[in-house]
């Protein structure tokens, strides 16, 4: 929902409802005066909205890499998780960590290091579908939610990110953790913890990537 437009919508309502309480103007000097104040009552419904897209976009992206915040993709991942129960589908959680994150920060600088967070956030979003879901966990960890998506086809998916940050990001690798709703976990703190041990194990590899058998 675009709240610039519920607020252009709510605007036109409000003109609506005055001209049927008080009546269309007759006067030219006096529909001059309706326009001008109908426009003006457009123009603050429109700024009120907008400022509103601006605080929800605040409050569910990562004001660094632009990608939903923690607590919003748990969100997410609960409602599609409920959407699958309904319609027997599967959903996969991919939990991927930078590997040597620390290391490059210490060489290049944090500012470097945020560059890097900027650039794979961005190049996750471009591997994967409009319907599927990114998120920052913390730090140098990040997460993606893919419905409808069994545990091989994740893997697919899985191999294609590591592929595009050694080939876009100057051979950074990174390390993945793979699970899927309903196989491996009964809802989505049991595939959240299961695909974030399954990172943590394959960061001990590096440029490895981890997915459950049961």
């Amino acid at each position: 929902m675009d709240f610039r437009w519920v607020g252009l919508g709510v605007s036109c309502l409000m003109i609506g409802v005055w001209l049927v309480a008080f009546g269309l103007p007759i006067e030219e000097k006096s529909i001059v005066s309706v326009a001008s104040a109908s426009i003006v009552q457009l123009a603050i419904g429109y700024q009120i909205g907008r400022y509103i897209q601006m605080l929800r976009q605040m409050a569910y992206h990562d004001s660094l890499t632009g990608v939903l915040v923690n607590r919003r993709f748990v969100t997410r991942l609960k409602q599609e998780i409920d959407t699958a129960r309904r319609v027997h589908s599967p959903v996969t959680l991919l939990f991927i960590d930078l590997d040597n994150f620390k290391k490059y920060n210490d060489r290049y600088g944090h500012l470097e290091g945020d560059k890097l967070l900027c650039s794979f956030a961005s190049m996750l979003q471009s591997c994967v579908r409009s319907e599927d879901a990114v998120g920052r966990w913390g730090g140098e960890e990040f997460v993606v939610l893919l419905p409808h998506t069994d545990t091989k086809r994740g893997m697919a998916i899985g191999e294609r990110i590591q592929k595009a940050a050694r080939e876009e990001l100057g051979g950074v690798t990174v390390s993945i953790g793979v699970a899927s709703f309903p196989l491996h976990a009964a809802d989505a703190m049991q595939l959240t913890e299961k695909a974030d041990m399954l990172m943590y194990e394959a960061k001990k590899q590096k440029d490895c990537m981890l997915a459950a058998t049961n």
